[in-house]
């Protein structure tokens, strides 16, 4: 069957993981997508691995394939004449131009909306920035631990008081807002086919980050109260709440309609007569005595070990969930069972299981067309579909146009 955006055509001007995890979702959904490069240092996730910021060996880099599989890729030196007559006839003959650059950037190489729908009015112009186009920081530099995590408020909710704060986990903002960015895109694109506009879609890691902490922010914007770290002791729920059992190994709780489920966390614990207690007997008072429940609990759950109290918690309808490392994840039989991993080939040859964005069609199977490619590696296929000759093609390798 047809791919939803099959005959789409996609400029990508990205780096690192937002604009690039954006692409990669397009071109799963049909889109031609093409990455440009710099032909000098290329984008800078090219390097993670070999960095030592990770430990790592093998053919395969695991960022790359996740944030550029399916592409073609493209180095050409945007600073050249050459080189941006070149980016001008990709974008007049595309749909969608994506860029993760900073706005000073893009302005500075001719490459900003104004630019490029002077070129392409119908075309749909996706910019992601840190914290916005507007205001005194529209250019500030920015990943998404700075304007996702930090500045988003996020970061100042999490971990226990006095502790050091808590840090982001690589990418997570990145691949959250690259993830919105595409289904803007997609929207878009809906919107043109109906009405024949084109238009610029604009994304922050800032406001992304303030959209996935919305429960914090919608409840500060409106009642004014201060949301700060707070320690699980003192959790106002006490089955919203991590423990501990007696391997040390820790699971949560997360029942949020306790008058439904206190009974059977009763029953499970073996102390029935805690269920109707006068200190106990509502959600109310369980929440007014909330420190007490707690130290019980965690007395009680160190005395047997988290499979013995799996085996009580599933037979009950209890809602929890094991700490999970994300090597016992991705042996999960929920993993293998719904495809949340597929396997796929390397451009080496090699096979290995890639991670597929988190949505799918029950008419369309998505999948990932080609293997992330090399830095460069259809340059001069796309010049030649571009009508350039290779004698052409020679003298923009003389003048380090490309590579």
């Amino acid at each position: 069957m047809t791919l939803p955006l099959e005959g789409m055509k996609v400029l990508e001007l990205g780096f690192w993981v937002l604009g690039p995890v954006c692409g990669r979702i397009l071109g799963e959904l049909g889109a031609d997508v093409i990455k440009i490069e710099d032909p000098t240092t290329g984008d800078p996730l090219r390097g993670v691995l070999s960095s030592g910021m990770i430990s790592a060996t093998g053919a395969v880099d695991p960022f790359w394939e996740l944030c550029n599989r399916g592409k073609w890729d493209m180095a050409l030196n945007l600073t050249t004449e050459k080189g941006k007559e070149i980016i001008y006839e990709l974008a007049k003959r595309s749909d969608v131009f994506i860029t993760n650059y900073r706005a000073s950037v893009v302005d500075r190489l001719g490459l900003d909306y104004k630019s490029i729908a002077k070129l392409n009015p119908k075309i749909i112009y996706a910019q992601a920035t840190g914290f916005g186009l507007k205001g005194p920081h529209r250019d500030r530099h920015a990943f998404d631990e700075t304007a996702f995590w930090i500045r988003s408020g996020i970061m100042s909710t999490l971990g226990e008081p006095d502790l050091p704060p808590v840090p982001l986990r690589g990418a997570m903002g990145d691949i959250t807002t690259g993830t919105y960015l595409a289904g803007a895109i997609v929207t878009a694109l809906l919107t043109r086919e109906r009405f024949g506009i084109g238009q610029k879609v604009d994304i922050s890691l800032m406001a992304s980050g303030m959209w996935v902490a919305g429960f914090d922010v919608q409840g500060i914007a409106l009642l004014g109260l201060d949301v700060g770290k707070f320690a699980r002791k003192h959790v106002g729920n006490p089955l919203y709440n991590t423990y501990q059992a007696k391997d040390g190994k820790w699971f949560q709780f997360v029942m949020l309609e306790t008058d439904r489920y206190w009974p059977n966390v009763c029953k499970a614990i073996e102390r029935e007569d805690l269920e109707k207690a006068p200190r106990f007997d509502s959600h109310v008072k369980r929440c007014q005595n909330s420190e007490l429940i707690i130290s019980m609990l965690e007395e009680i759950f160190a005395t047997k070990t988290r499979d013995e109290w799996a085996e009580r918690f599933e037979k009950l309808g209890l809602i929890w969930e094991p700490e999970t490392k994300v090597i016992e994840v991705i042996a999960d039989p929920q993993v293998s069972e719904n495809e949340f991993l597929t396997e796929v080939e390397h451009i080496s040859g090699a096979k290995f299981k890639l991670l597929r964005p988190p949505f799918q069609f029950s008419e369309t199977s998505i999948r990932p067309k080609t293997p992330a490619p090399e830095h460069g590696q259809h340059t001069e296929e796309i010049l030649l579909e571009l009508g350039y000759d290779w004698d052409k093609i020679s003298k923009l390798k003389e003048e380090k146009v490309i590579i």
